[in-house]
């Protein structure tokens, strides 16, 4: 990634978030701005009083890591057994984890990108969604080498590493970025090009530049991989950049948000037929910057988002049930095994708010 192009994106976005208390600020340096983060209480928009028993109007943002290291965090994902969390850092191809008792330390390095197949040098190259299977076995979505791998935790080493999916129909994945996993087992995963993307000619909040030369498959997929047999199939290719993806309680549907900058959506497809439809596309307010990215399932069936102003709480009807306002923009969410705490990565550092379960 071209080094001027996180400054330059928060620089975009960030005007329009900071609606937490304590956040008028000029210039900040980062260490102003990482004390002020620190301590802070978020406010949350509750367009629906039902979420009353998950949160309240106000929430503790408490940054747990913040190094000058990370680069892009993402792909949060909770470890219940080590109460870990682990992240991937996409622009410096590692895994972190983080816990209360061991604080932050590497977890795998390299974790997305080895150089062994082909890749676009200028593309975002790094591990991204992380996942468990039934097993526990860690799954991890990897740009560079464009596939999904397997970790075993007991051995945490890239000899312990083994492919999982690389190819539909023959063809090299673009670069796999999000997972969600059914009870049986059955992962499903989109396939946007951010490998391929060319950041140092691309604008942050106006255009994304691809560069198509390494690809093999020429659209953006959302994908199934049947656990029982090894098969790949294609869910959808109807959405052009894939990104987060969630599964609903009763498995019926996928929910999969899409990057596209200037068109905010969410879809919703079918885990039966594949068909598949926008789900949610706003509205949205004014001043509400970004795009969707990574999503998660809470037990109430209610959908949480990283999206334009926040993180979107959205109903299974598709009515956005509250929003919740954070001081910058965030790129992935998770749990933990309770739904104690609501997990959120951003560009440079990683917090969690306290939910009300």
């Amino acid at each position: 990634m071209h080094k001027h192009f996180i400054p330059l994106f928060i620089a975009v976005l960030l005007p329009t978030f900071g609606l937490c208390q304590e956040t008028e600020i000029k210039s900040p340096k980062a260490n102003d701005r990482a004390a002020i983060r620190a301590n802070q209480i978020c406010q949350i928009e509750l367009h629906d009083r039902s979420l009353d028993v998950i949160l309240d109007e106000s929430i503790q943002f408490e940054v747990i890591t913040e190094t000058e290291e990370i680069e892009i965090a993402e792909g949060p994902l909770w470890i219940p057994s080590t109460k870990t969390l682990l992240f991937s850092d996409v622009k410096g191809n590692k895994i972190y984890q983080w816990s209360e008792k061991n604080g932050l330390g590497v977890f795998l390095s390299p974790s997305g990108h080895t150089g062994t197949v082909p890749f676009f040098e200028g593309g975002i190259l790094g591990s991204n969604g992380l996942a468990l299977d039934p097993a526990g076995d860690l799954i991890i979505c990897q740009h560079g080498d464009r596939r999904l791998a397997k970790l075993s935790l007991g051995n945490l080493n890239q000899e312990g590493l083994s492919t999982l999916i690389a190819t539909y129909e023959g063809k090299r994945l673009n670069s796999p970025n999000d997972l969600t996993l059914a009870a049986n087992g059955d992962i499903y995963f989109t396939d946007p090009p951010y490998g391929h993307c060319d950041i140092a000619n691309s604008f942050p909040g106006e255009a994304m530049v691809f560069v198509d030369d390494k690809r093999e498959i020429p659209y953006c997929g959302i994908y199934r991989y049947e656990a029982a047999t090894g098969k790949v199939s294609l869910v959808s290719d109807d959405m052009k950049l894939p990104n987060g993806i969630a599964l609903s309680p009763d498995q019926k549907w996928i929910y999969v948000g899409s990057s596209d900058m200037q068109d905010p959506k969410i879809w919703r497809f079918s885990t039966e037929d594949g068909t598949g439809d926008v789900f949610f596309k706003g509205p949205f307010e004014e001043s509400d910057a970004g795009w969707f990215d990574g999503m998660k399932m809470h037990k109430s069936g209610n959908l949480f988002a990283t999206g334009p102003g926040g993180v979107l709480v959205i109903s299974p009807e598709g009515k956005n049930m509250a929003t919740i306002r954070l001081p910058d923009p965030v790129t992935n969410c998770c749990f933990d095994e309770n739904e104690e705490y609501l997990y959120v990565t951003t560009f440079a550092y990683v917090a969690r708010l306290k939910l009300k379960k």
